[in-house]
């Protein structure tokens, strides 16, 4: 048995082995949740995640996740982020 690698996002269905595609996707669940949409639910790896904007931060870390490989992917190389440090 094969593990299909094209999954639901939003209403969008697209394949894992094109990242780029993903991020597509998952910024378009985003806008659909920051602009009022109630929820909006992805389907990955056999998972289905209900997001909200009580777990907004989880959909930007997938959203991260994605543009990371979507940048390996294109050829380009990731810079780094600047780190803040917090002296209390």
């Amino acid at each position: 048995m094969s593990v299909s690698s094209m999954v639901q996002i939003g209403n969008d269905t697209v394949d894992l082995n094109k990242p780029c595609d993903v991020v597509t996707a998952l910024r378009k669940v985003k806008l659909s949740v920051v602009t009022g949409g109630i929820a909006q639910t992805v389907r990955l790896d056999g998972e289905e995640v209900t997001f909200t904007k009580a777990n907004l931060t989880a959909l930007n870390a997938l959203i991260a996740e994605y543009e990371t490989a979507c940048a390996r992917a294109s050829g380009k190389t990731s810079r780094g982020r600047a780190r803040r440090a917090r002296w209390g």
